[in-house]
C-alpha cells in the first residue's frame, strides 16, 4: 500500500475541507437541565418585571 494513501485515510474528512475540529471532554461543561434553565429564566423575567412596577424611574 503506497504511503499516500494510507495517511489519506488517517486524516479526517473535515480537517481537509480546511476545518478544525476541538475535541473537548464533556466533564468540563456546565450541565444544566433544560427544565431549570427555562424556570431560572422565568424567575428573572418576574423578578425583573416586578422590580421595574416596585421602583419608580429618576
Amino acid at each position: 500500500m503506497p504511503s499516500s494513501k494510507k495517511k489519506k485515510e488517517d486524516v479526517p474528512l473535515v480537517s481537509m475541507a480546511g476545518l478544525i475540529r476541538y475535541y473537548e471532554e464533556e466533564n468540563e461543561k456546565i450541565k444544566i437541565s433544560p427544565k431549570a434553565f427555562i424556570i431560572a429564566s422565568i424567575v428573572l423575567i418576574a423578578v425583573v418585571i416586578a422590580l421595574s412596577a416596585l421602583v419608580p424611574p429618576p
